[in-house]
């Protein structure tokens, strides 16, 4: 239990998985190469950690800042990759801290759009590494867990039951699927709302509005991917249309107009949802 928490991207997910594995006295270390990212991310934490503990009766523990990569793994029992959805990237990042790590530690990926299998060609110790998928955290505590082929079952159930003890809803994923649960019901709702807004059928708050009053829901499709991000939409959506032109499952899917439109209208201009101000 004295053994920090290591969560390597302090960017829109990273620093909320900072607030949640704190939540119980645990120490995070939260480590990103740019020092920018902690302006914003310092005072997220500072009052989303501080309401998070108040409002479930724990205690907070201590979230560390840091540019150095070796202190910040040093010791750690559990390392998560947050950084942005790019196959290598992905792949030189796991493989660097499979080399780093301490040798017992977890290394888990939250990719939504790579199984941990794709991601794993320069880690040496593939046991100990599995996907692990949060949603938007802390409001919604579900995590989905999924092995890269290799991942020792011993491991993911010591997993699950440390996320429990900070509030989590783990789900486990009974085979290797790209998108694994969620993310593959959402995929279809994100598709055709952008094919929607594409098409000029609706407004986007329109959209929401329809949406929250006849599931109850207390977001629409459109304030979500704002939320998560227009850049990250767009390279999630785009490699599972990747993944669906593999499985010549293209005419299901009604090719890729929806994301270039996405991409041209709002990503390469900079409009990406709440972390620009503009979505």
């Amino acid at each position: 239990e004295n053994r920090p928490v290591t969560i390597i991207g302090a960017g829109v997910l990273g620093r909320r998985l900072a607030v949640i594995w704190a939540s119980t006295g645990r120490d995070v270390n939260l480590y990103d190469t740019h020092p920018s990212a902690f302006d914003s991310a310092t005072p997220y934490i500072a009052d989303t950690l501080s309401t998070y503990c108040s409002t479930h009766g724990t205690h907070p523990g201590h979230v560390h800042f840091s540019t150095s990569l070796l202190p910040s793994l040093s010791n750690s029992w559990l390392i998560i990759e947050c950084v942005p959805e790019d196959l290598e990237l992905k792949i030189s990042v796991l493989g660097r801290l499979d080399r780093l790590a301490p040798k017992d530690a977890i290394i888990a990926t939250n990719s939504s759009s790579f199984a941990s299998r794709d991601l794993v060609p320069e880690v040496k110790h593939r046991e100990r590494v599995l996907n692990t998928l949060y949603y938007v955290p802390p409001a919604n505590r579900c995590v989905e867990l999924m092995s890269c082929g290799y991942t020792s079952p011993t491991l993911t159930s010591f997993l699950v039951s440390q996320m429990r003890t900070v509030n989590l809803l783990p789900f486990l994923v009974n085979h290797e699927s790209t998108g694994m649960i969620f993310p593959r019901l959402w995929a279809a709702l994100k598709r055709e709302t952008l094919q929607i807004l594409k098409d000029d059928v609706a407004k986007p708050e329109e959209i929401d509005e329809l949406f929250r009053d006849f599931f109850g829901a207390k977001q629409g499709v459109c304030e979500k991917m704002d939320e998560i991000g227009l850049d990250t939409i767009a390279k999630v959506e785009g490699r599972f249309l990747d993944e669906r032109e593999r499985r010549n499952e293209t005419d299901l899917w009604r090719g890729r107009g929806h994301l270039r439109w996405l991409e041209r209208e709002f990503v390469e201009k900079g409009w990406l949802g709440e972390k620009s101000g503009m979505g």
